[in-house]
C-alpha cells in the first residue's frame, strides 16, 4: 500500500549470491511489482530473484540489511 506498482527503486546492498554464502554486492535498478503480503511496513522489501530451485535457494538466505531508494517523479505523493 505504501509503493506503486512500476516505481522505480534503487537497491544498495550484499547479498548472499557469491559461492559458499559469501556476501556480492547488490546494487540495481529495479521497479515495485508485488505487494508483498508477508512484508509489512515502509522500510522493508522483497527482492525477486527468480522462479525455480537455485532461484529459491539464494532467496531463502536473503535476511540482510540493505538501501533502497524510492524513485518518485516530481509532484507525486507516496
Amino acid at each position: 500500500r505504501v509503493w506503486p506498482y512500476g516505481l522505480p527503486v534503487w537497491i544498495d546492498a550484499a547479498l548472499p549470491i557469491g559461492h559458499g554464502g559469501a556476501l556480492a554486492p547488490f546494487r540495481r535498478l529495479t521497479v515495485a511489482a508485488d505487494t508483498g503480503s508477508a512484508i509489512v511496513g515502509a522500510a522493508r522489501a522483497d527482492i525477486f530473484f527468480g522462479t525455480g530451485a537455485k532461484a529459491g535457494a539464494v532467496a531463502g538466505l536473503v535476511k540482510h540489511p540493505g538501501r533502497f531508494v524510492a524513485l518518485m517523479p516530481r509532484g507525486a505523493v507516496p
